[in-house]
């Protein structure tokens, strides 16, 4: 077998890439550059998910203030005194 034909092969050269792309991202996540880009990616989005959340929260109390006047308007629940 010719070794020359091995190169001419469509799934050597994919086993070659990938191989080179396995290397080259290791060699990615271990640099310091990649690291803090990556830190710095989660914590914006640990920030937004605690927004969101605070957000929920404070439409859920909206909503809960909302259904508890309409229930005292209609009559099924006393007003109590605070």
């Amino acid at each position: 077998m010719n070794c020359f034909n091995c190169l001419k092969s469509e799934k050597f050269l994919y086993f070659v890439g990938g191989i080179a792309a396995a290397t080259v991202g290791v060699k990615a996540l271990k640099s310091d550059t990649v690291r803090k880009a990556c830190v710095s990616g989660l914590a914006k989005g640990m920030k937004i998910q605690k927004d969101a959340q605070a957000a929920f929260q404070t439409m859920k109390e909206d909503a809960q203030d909302l259904c508890y006047d309409a229930k005292v308007e209609a009559g099924c629940v006393e007003q109590s005194e605070e």
